[in-house]
């Protein structure tokens, strides 16, 4: 079986590097194609192998914006398209939703970039093989957030948006020793090994629960 191919059309290399640094971290057998402009993302998609995952930046040296996006639907790679940006307006937003784009905004933390990543990525590749590869547990745990306290599902929710142990502390009111033993138990009870693994199962959850993680 061939590896998931995934195009990255962003036009500053340094991010480029790091979006294929988060996509190898979640699944390594992953071929990633870069291409710099509107122009060249467009060419890759008439590539006969097609790509299972295409990640867009939209403010790019030949388009921008609006324009960027509807390009790339009206060219609808077969696989699922995310979009990488810095912009906020409601029509990019709205425009997204509308065409079953996903949204996610460059300022987003690395943990919660990675989690919705993955929650893509289990789309596209069956989930024994994401589970393996990602996770390296014996069976899916998202179950075990149902179990979770109160307490440790609150800090698990500030650990999905990227706060430190510190930040948790203060917020919480706790010390930061006591933050990090509820983050050990967290580990422990869902079966995974450190905040990233824990931070994606808690966003895939909250999607199996029907609720959104912003």
């Amino acid at each position: 079986m061939s590896h998931p191919r995934v195009l990255i059309v962003e036009d500053h290399p340094l991010m480029a590097d790091a979006l294929r640094v988060h996509l190898h971290s979640l699944l390594k057998k992953m071929v990633c194609v870069h291409a710099h402009s509107l122009q060249q993302g467009l060419l890759c998609l008439q590539q006969a192998q097609g790509f299972a995952l295409v990640l867009l930046d939209l403010n790019l040296p030949d388009s921008q914006g609006l324009d960027t996006l509807n390009a790339f639907c009206a060219a609808r790679p077969r696989g699922s398209l995310v979009v990488l940006t810095a912009l906020q307006e409601d029509q990019v937003v709205q425009a997204c939703m509308a065409n079953d784009v996903v949204y996610i905004h460059k300022a987003t933390s690395s943990f919660k970039l990675q989690a919705q990543l993955l929650a893509v990525l289990a789309k596209l590749v069956q989930p024994p093989k994401v589970q393996a590869e990602l996770f390296q547990v014996q069976e899916p745990e998202s179950q075990g957030i149902d179990k979770l306290s109160n307490k440790q599902r609150l800090v698990l929710s500030m650990m999905a948006d990227g706060l430190l142990s510190k930040e948790m502390a203060l917020r919480l009111h706790l010390s930061e020793a006591t933050v990090r033993t509820h983050m050990t138990e967290i580990y422990q009870r869902l079966g995974v090994k450190n905040r990233t693994q824990a931070s994606t199962l808690y966003v895939l959850w909250t999607q199996q629960q029907g609720t959104r993680h912003d």
